[in-house]
């Protein structure tokens, strides 16, 4: 019983050691490199080194900075409406979004927001005007729902008066039917 259990020990060492190898020398190709630095080198050595390298960029930005950037970055923020409806689509990167803004808010007391509502030629004055401002406030509705302060924002019916595109077609119609987010 030892002999057996001596045979599995060596061939469970011998199989480490294979392993070991071919792991390191096969797959990762780095069987003939020697180490960056030994332990037995010199203090003094490693620190020339360490002098010689270049130095670290400067650190991170804070984070009003960051979002700032995120921001401008953005620039105007635009969501699109279909025709006669101002139910809100929102997608993935709204998340970003939100938060950068409402880091930045938080920390920038002088700064706004103004939204404006737009809508396309069809239908009467009154009615584009009235789905404008409904799309301004759907907008202003998701971002105080999303912790945006009520306050800082600013809602405007623009109407059909400023289109995007040209109302002689449905693709630019659909440019049209849109709320804008400006950061004052």
């Amino acid at each position: 019983m030892k002999r057996l259990s001596l045979f599995f020990f060596v061939l469970l060492v011998l199989w480490i050691i294979i392993a070991t190898y071919w792991y390191v020398c096969k797959i990762r190709n780095d069987c003939g490199r020697a180490p960056e630095a030994s332990l037995a080198e010199p203090t003094d050595t490693l620190q020339a080194a360490y002098d010689a390298a270049e130095p670290v960029a400067s650190p991170e930005k804070d984070p009003v900075a960051l979002a700032a950037d995120y921001l401008d970055g953005v620039g105007t923020k635009t969501y699109y409406f279909d025709f006669a409806s101002a139910e809100l689509k929102t997608d993935e990167g709204d998340t970003a979004y939100l938060s950068a803004l409402r880091l930045y808010l938080k920390n920038r007391s002088e700064a706004s927001v103004t939204i404006e509502g737009h809508a396309d030629n069809r239908g009467s004055a009154a009615a584009n005007d009235r789905f404008a401002k409904l799309r301004a406030e759907a907008v202003m509705q998701y971002l105080t729902g999303n912790g945006i302060d009520e306050n800082r924002i600013r809602t405007i019916s623009r109407s059909d008066t400023e289109p995007a595109a040209s109302n002689d077609s449905e693709d630019g119609r659909k440019l049209n039917r849109r709320a804008e987010i400006t950061i004052n």
